[in-house]
């Protein structure tokens, strides 16, 4: 009987884990959205359809956000497929639904604090910067976000 109780502890302890991580992530994503918010509304931000868009020098931009775990590893292998790689986990990701307006997009990766990368061709392999446009996309970190509204600007 008493490994019941012992396997009911255990099992309500992982249940508050996993809920408090889930709150820890979405006060994460609210803190970034209202970061995010904050800096494209000094750029004249609009929303469209549940897309919200900024108009740059001349050119409509769609702003994402994306969440990537904190210590996971973000690489880009094509325009549609991420490759988002956890201690000894990893996912593929198709992205077609989630890139699929025609506006250009400033993706933003956040919280991860590890260096993303793409891929040129099946051998090559770079850093991301956060002013390289690829694949129709700017991806950047939120304290980032500014630096490249800026730049794209006075482009």
């Amino acid at each position: 009987m008493i490994y019941i109780y012992i396997a009911i502890g255990a099992f309500l302890i992982m249940l508050m884990g996993y809920i408090l991580m889930l709150q820890h992530q979405k006060k994460i994503y609210r803190e970034v959205t209202e970061y995010t918010m904050k800096i494209l509304n000094q750029y004249g931000v609009r929303h469209e359809h549940r897309h919200v868009l900024i108009d740059l020098n001349h050119e409509t931009y769609q702003v994402l956000l994306y969440f990537v775990p904190t210590h996971a590893e973000l690489t880009i292998n094509s325009k549609i497929m991420w490759e988002i790689k956890e201690s000894n986990k990893i996912n593929l990701v198709n992205q077609s639904q989630f890139l699929s307006s025609p506006y250009p997009k400033i993706v933003i990766v956040f919280p991860t604090t590890v260096r993303m990368k793409r891929y040129i061709n099946e051998n090559e392999m770079e850093f991301i910067t956060y002013n390289k446009k690829f694949h129709n996309m700017y991806v950047v970190r939120p304290h980032e976000l500014e630096t490249l509204l800026k730049e794209l600007n006075h482009a």
